[in-house]
Formats: structure tokens, sequence, C-alpha cells
């Protein structure tokens, strides 16, 4: 089974095991958050909600760290290029080494 597909199994299950959580919670409650209230809100849209946006903060600094590894990445192979466009400028002004020398000669 690859890692992907791991993945997806857990995330289903856990969607699996909030869904069922979030039905049996049915009553309503009031939310007090702050200066900010909400009265009569079923457990279920919270639960719901709360799972969504949890969700959707981790996806987000997921992208974000993909972000800058791919960033990183170009940076390294910008310089890669550069260096190896450096060694191939010093190796042309050099003579051959030793051994292409002395055959050239013979």
């Amino acid at each position: 089974m690859s890692k992907a597909q791991v993945y997806l199994v857990a995330a289903i299950m856990f969607a699996l095991v909030v869904a069922i959580f979030a039905v049996q919670n049915t009553e309503k409650m009031a939310i007090y958050f702050l200066f900010w209230q909400v009265k009569e809100v079923s457990k279920v849209i919270i639960i719901l909600a709360s799972t969504a946006l949890g969700a959707l903060v981790t996806l987000c600094l997921g992208f974000m760290w993909s972000y800058k590894k791919i960033k990183h990445i170009r940076l390294l192979e910008a310089e890669l290029k550069e260096l190896k466009k450096m060694v191939n400028t010093n190796n042309t002004g050099k003579e051959p080494a030793g051994g292409e020398h002395q055959q050239a000669n013979c």
C-alpha cells in the first residue's frame, strides 16, 4: 500500500469518526467568544465546522511548506547551474591533462 493510500484511508476513517460523533451530539447550545455570541446552534454544526476549519488550516500550512521547499530547490538548482558554468569556463582555459597532452605530441 502506498503512502498516499494510507493517508487516504486514515482521512476517511477520521471523517467517519467525526461524522458519527457529530450525529450523536445533536442538542443545541450557545457559543460565546470574546464579545461575540450565537445562541441555539446545533453541536453537529460546531463539530463539523471546527473539523473543516482545522483541515483548511492544515492544508494551507502544507501548501506554504511545499512552496518554500520548491522555492529552495529552484534556488539550489540555479546555484548549481552557475557553479557548473564556472567550472566549464575554468576548464576551457587550461591545458588538457598530462596523458592527453602527451598523446597529442606523439
